[in-house]
C-alpha cells in the first residue's frame, strides 16, 4: 500500500485513501466591451472568442452594459477593456491586451508592444475606428446574372 499524508482524504466505502479533489477556484477575467451594433466589432469579438481557449476574456455589449468603465463617447472611439486588476484600456491597447490573454495571440501581442509598432498600431486603430459604421451589414457584392448565350 502507498504511504498517505494528512492531506489525503478517506473516502467512505472505497476501502482506501485517495488524494482530495483539486480545489476549484474562479479565475478573474478581463472584460472587453464592444459595440453590439457594429458588424466589424461583432466579427472581431467572434475571432477573439475563437482564440480564447483558456476562457480568460469576458465580452459585454457596451450598448447594454451597466458597468461600462468609461464614458460612452470615449467607448465609441475604441474598444474599452477592464483588466482583472481594474485597470482600463481603450482602443489599440485593449486589443493588444486581449490578444495577450489568448494562446495563439500571445506572440503577436508581444510584438505589438515594440515602441514603433505600438505608435503605428494606435494611429491605425484610430483611423479604422473613426470610419466604422454602426447598424451596417457588411456583405459581399452580388454579381448580376450573366445573360444567356445566344449561340
Amino acid at each position: 500500500m502507498l504511504p498517505t499524508t494528512d492531506s489525503q482524504a478517506e473516502l467512505p466505502g472505497a476501502g482506501g485513501r485517495y488524494p482530495p479533489p483539486p480545489i476549484l477556484f474562479s479565475v478573474d477575467r478581463d472584460t472587453c466591451y464592444f459595440d453590439g451594433q457594429c458588424g466589424m466589432c461583432r466579427r472581431s469579438v467572434t475571432w477573439l472568442r475563437r482564440l480564447d481557449w483558456l476562457g480568460r476574456l469576458r465580452f459585454a455589449d457596451m450598448t447594454t452594459a451597466a458597468d461600462l468603465p468609461v464614458a460612452f463617447d470615449v467607448a465609441m472611439r475604441g474598444m474599452p477593456m477592464q483588466t482583472r486588476s481594474g485597470r482600463v484600456h481603450v482602443g489599440f491597447p485593449a486589443v493588444r491586451r486581449a490578444l495577450l490573454q489568448t494562446p495563439l495571440g500571445f506572440l503577436p501581442a508581444c510584438l505589438l508592444y515594440i515602441p514603433g509598432i505600438s505608435h503605428v498600431g494606435t494611429r491605425y486603430y484610430g483611423y479604422i475606428a473613426r470610419r466604422r459604421r454602426r447598424n451596417a451589414v457588411c456583405r459581399l457584392p452580388t454579381r448580376a446574372p450573366s445573360p444567356p448565350d445566344a449561340d
